[in-house]
């Protein structure tokens, strides 16, 4: 079972929960050359970067986004065989873990942003044709 280690404020990751087996994991992710990209939710990063030390070049993968309180999503570079793949920008400079790159993340918009329209359902037809192929295999 999956267990929210962000406070519940949204602010930090709750001291009873996160531990640094929590932190070690998406490092070594990160640090794995065919990562591209981590989402994870703005107080983990922030407890990434409060206890990251030295060894800081892995932070810059780790990305924040909405969500993301009790898992993470590794996105992986384009294999050079599979050329209809969309690869990321590359990365900015830095390990993101500036008062510029996240106190946004910890103002009341962010925190509790209003309801937006709801989106259309995905449908297997709007997906590209090979990931068609992949959720059709037997």
């Amino acid at each position: 079972m999956s267990t929210v280690v962000v406070a519940k404020d949204g602010k930090d990751v709750d001291p009873k929960l996160w531990t640094p087996a929590h932190a070690a994991i998406i490092k070594a992710a990160a640090k794995d050359a065919q990562v591209s990209r981590i989402f994870a939710n703005p107080a983990i990063k922030k407890a990434l970067c409060r206890e990251a030390g030295r060894d800081r070049a892995w932070l810059r993968k780790v990305r924040v986004w909405y969500g993301h309180d009790y898992h993470f999503h590794v996105r992986i570079y384009c294999p050079a065989d599979s050329p209809q793949c969309v690869s990321d920008a590359p990365l900015v400079g830095g390990d993101g873990c500036s008062h510029q790159d996240l106190d946004w993340w910890f103002t009341d918009a962010a925190l509790h942003p209003k309801p937006s329209h709801e989106k259309p359902p995905l449908r297997m037809a709007d997906l590209p044709a090979a990931c068609r192929q992949v959720l059709m295999a037997p």
